[in-house]
């Protein structure tokens, strides 16, 4: 049997029915409290919000912008997760909006932050158990490093954005050990003026991995980083020269 196509089932982007008229919302923050676990445990905190939505609906139902001729011209995504949002009627049917795009096909989120400023009438905390492959999407880093491979590039400021989160590992006879992931707020400005770092040969116990988006008119995969805390303090990043991890940088994701 072939499983439904959920996006198919949603309505159209930034669009509430005229029929529905949302009496609550429940909004879910996937990384209310910033960690994983070493046990690969999360917890996400649900609230229920009521109150006047004639403000958040015509922010969802706005229409979405025409694309930029000049794609080069737009900034990098945000890789902040957006809360899950559903809206709720009299009846209890429950539709789950999406949003209108600006011109660079950024989420305009007005709808979420319009009902995020309603009465807050009630919090669920929840914890869950995740996959491997559930850190990776919700961190951008999985319980294995990827390890970098060096190369010839040099970053630039401004031609990319690293993620705000971090995989911690510790390395011993036995393999890698999984230490835990944290969210952070922007790692960007530890990775300006970074200078090339000396040879070393020394093998670091700890580590800090997270990823680096490159800039530019077509979607890139991240690629991987992975932040030396002892041994030589590097900061590797696949592609690209090792750089020396500022003092800071090694006490804010350490």
């Amino acid at each position: 049997m072939t499983p439904p196509d959920l996006v198919a089932m949603q309505p159209r982007p930034g669009t509430v029915p005229d029929d529905f008229e949302p009496v609550a919302a429940i909004t879910c923050d996937p990384t209310a409290d910033r960690t994983v676990n070493a046990d690969l445990t999360a917890g996400f905190v649900e609230h229920r919000w009521e109150g006047d939505f004639s403000e958040a609906v015509a922010k969802l139902n706005a229409r979405s912008e025409g694309s930029r001729i000049d794609q080069d011209t737009c900034g990098i995504a945000s890789m902040v997760a957006i809360p899950d949002l559903w809206l709720i009627d009299a009846a209890g049917r429950a539709i789950r909006p999406s949003y209108p795009v600006d011109e660079c096909k950024f989420q305009r989120i007005g709808g979420l932050r319009a009902v995020e400023a309603l009465e807050d009438v009630g919090r669920i905390e929840h914890r869950v158990q995740l996959w491997p492959d559930g850190v990776e999407q919700l961190m951008g880093c999985g319980t294995v490093p990827a390890l970098p491979v060096a190369g010839a590039g040099v970053p630039v400021h401004g031609g990319y954005s690293v993620r705000s989160s971090v995989c911690r590992y510790r390395f011993d006879a036995a393999g890698v050990v999984f230490g835990g992931a944290e969210s952070l707020d922007s790692l960007d400005p530890y990775f300006e003026a970074l200078e090339p770092a000396p040879p070393c040969t020394s093998t670091a116990s700890v580590a800090a991995g997270t990823s680096l988006s490159l800039s530019g008119p077509e979607y890139t995969a991240p690629v991987p980083v992975l932040i030396e805390l002892d041994g030589c303090r590097r900061v590797l990043v696949d592609g690209f020269v090792p750089v020396v991890a500022s003092p800071a940088l090694l006490a804010l994701v350490a």
